[in-house]
């Protein structure tokens, strides 16, 4: 069996994906907790990934797909003099979207996603990354820049997802191991 442990970064398969929606999923009925997520540049494949999990609507609250700034500010809480310098696409804003979609919808994990899937050569935009976010318990406990390896905008956005969920489990599986 592949665990999502076996995953190069880049590269996922969806087997792992599926080990690894498991594995999220076990913890929070292991914990007693639920899950949210808040995405841009995944258009909701976070939601989709989710939601299609078997018993999803026993762990999984919900989500939210923010593009602008503006909604994020909404939505979100993400200060506009943070967001627009940056599009919306930072470290910071990542983190901060996981940690307050936890608020949103009442759970425990929150999952976010903001980057570009397709250029945007108005705003001159050409690199393709995300960053990806998971907060456990009100802290974030990871935040990485994914770059996929597809070239169709819709393979792209879904990749990040997979990245995250099968990153996502990696942290969480660290989190039993840490337990005493």
């Amino acid at each position: 069996m592949i665990s999502p442990a076996d995953e190069n970064a880049h590269i996922v398969s969806d087997q792992a994906v599926d080990a690894a929606l498991d594995t999220i999923k076990h913890f929070c009925f292991d914990h007693h907790i639920s899950l949210a997520v808040a995405e841009s540049a995944s258009s909701g494949f976070l939601q989709v990934l989710f939601s299609s999990e078997k018993e999803a609507g026993l762990f999984f609250e919900g989500g939210i797909t923010t593009y602008s700034c503006k909604q994020k500010a909404r939505h979100l809480d993400i200060p506009f003099d943070i967001c627009d310098p940056c599009n919306g696409v930072a470290l910071e804003i990542a983190q901060r979207m996981a940690l307050k979609v936890c608020d949103v919808f009442d759970a425990k994990i929150g999952l976010s996603l903001t980057g570009y899937a397709s250029p945007i050569p108005e705003q001159n935009i050409y690199d393709l990354f995300a960053f990806g976010s998971v907060a456990l318990n009100g802290r974030v406990v990871l935040t990485q820049k994914l770059i996929s390896d597809k070239d169709d905008p819709d393979q792209i956005r879904e990749d990040y997802a997979k990245m995250l969920v099968v990153a996502c489990a990696k942290v969480l599986n660290a989190e039993i191991l840490s337990l005493p």
